[in-house]
């Protein structure tokens, strides 16, 4: 494949993607208080939801421990608790989703939580999930998005292959009021499973506000094997229609098999966090970010 040379040198000049947390820390969430970054991971040894901090993006990372020490009421005693995002309120507080398993037992929906720091703990808010739909599989992989007009918005994934592989799976956008748990009108459909490579499963979405367009980042494919993979899709406005990108953004060879299985990722400023397979763990990764034409480059891919 030829590629358009500033597109190449873009790609040439960034580094290739280093390994930051170097254990079990899944799906991560980065933020940035202050002068210090923040991670949230999928449940692990360490926590219901993993905390560490570093003093740069690169790092070094600690592991701090659990940012969700108590449970919302109305989670299921086992099982993990999936794919966090924090984000800081107008108020100064900062918000965590979080998807976890409902009683009796269930699928996994979203919930919501609340602290005064970004180290936590975050307590539980409300008696029930945020969105709980268990006609579609449930719902998971929540991420916040606060658009250039002060608005915010929920992004998730229902969980429909948890059912069947050939039920649709969606990454849905629902309007939320400044406190971030207030749903306002109906949710919008962004993208749905529709192509071969993905094996019948998108998840993961995150999304960015570039000067000409909108980028939706999501997985595709089984999370364990190496054809999970990170893609985009990119629209002129914030409701779509918005169009996949024909190539992935990162997979297991276009980062040259450095990573096995690249997805969950999280992007902050020119910095892409994503993990990758190691064993039975999976490590929390960095790699720069690059905008050609206001499309995403990734460093170490083609």
């Amino acid at each position: 494949m030829t590629w358009p040379l500033p597109l190449l040198l873009t790609a040439v000049l960034m580094a290739a993607p280093a390994a930051v947390i170097a254990t079990d820390f899944p799906d991560p969430d980065v933020i940035q208080a202050g002068s210090t970054f923040y991670a949230y991971s999928t449940s692990s040894s360490a926590g219901v939801i993993p905390v560490a901090d570093a003093p740069s993006a690169t790092g070094p990372w600690t592991v701090r421990g659990d940012a969700l020490p108590v449970k919302p009421s109305w989670a299921a005693d086992k099982g993990g608790f999936w794919a966090p995002d924090v984000s800081r309120r107008a108020d100064g507080r900062y918000l965590m989703y979080f998807a976890a398993p409902i009683r009796e037992p269930g699928p996994r929906c979203i919930g919501a939580a609340l602290s005064n720091g970004p180290l936590g703990p975050f307590r539980p808010l409300g008696d029930g999930p945020l969105v709980c739909d268990t006609g579609e599989g449930g719902d998971i992989d929540p991420a916040s998005f606060t658009d250039t007009d002060g608005k915010r918005y929920l992004l998730y994934k229902n969980d429909g292959n948890a059912l069947d592989p050939k039920k649709p799976t969606i990454i849905w956008l629902q309007e939320v009021r400044a406190d971030g748990v207030t749903l306002v009108g109906p949710r919008r459909e962004l993208i749905r499973n529709d192509r071969e490579d993905e094996a019948g499963i998108i998840e993961a979405p995150v999304l960015v506000k570039r000067p000409t367009q909108y980028v939706l980042f999501y997985a595709g494919g089984a999370y364990r094997s190496n054809g999970y993979f990170t893609g985009y899709a990119v629209s002129p406005s914030l409701m779509g229609p918005f169009t996949k990108a024909s190539q992935p953004l990162m997979t297991t060879l276009t980062l040259g098999k450095a990573v096995q299985g690249p997805g969950g990722a999280d992007v902050l400023g020119d910095h892409i966090f994503f993990h990758g397979w190691v064993g039975e763990a999976r490590w929390m990764y960095r790699a720069d970010l690059g905008w050609a034409n206001d499309r995403p480059v990734v460093g170490g891919s083609p």
